[in-house]
């Protein structure tokens, strides 16, 4: 289960490490923090007690490691980074 969530995992440190190369590190960091922890501490606190089995457990990283993904993914979106440097050469 751990290992299917290695594409998320992988896909948003693409995103962050891209953005942080343009000097954005901030925004990743602290959406990492919010996406991986936040979630993990809300799904151990809410859904946890309602379902308490090892399974459920487990499925927390890989949920958590999608929701960081598509925040991370928002983020990217919507920051562009390399559009910045473009738009900063013409001035």
């Amino acid at each position: 289960m751990i290992f299917s969530a290695y594409f998320f995992s992988q896909s948003y440190e693409v995103m962050s490490g891209y953005m942080r190369g343009f000097g954005i590190s901030l925004m990743p960091a602290v959406l990492t923090i919010i996406g991986i922890c936040g979630v993990r501490i809300v799904w151990i606190y809410y859904i946890f007690p309602k379902y308490k089995t090892f399974l459920n457990i487990m499925a927390v990283y890989p949920i958590s490691l999608g929701i960081t993904d598509v925040i991370i993914l928002i983020a990217f979106i919507c920051a562009h980074p390399a559009k910045r440097v473009l738009d900063a050469r013409k001035k």
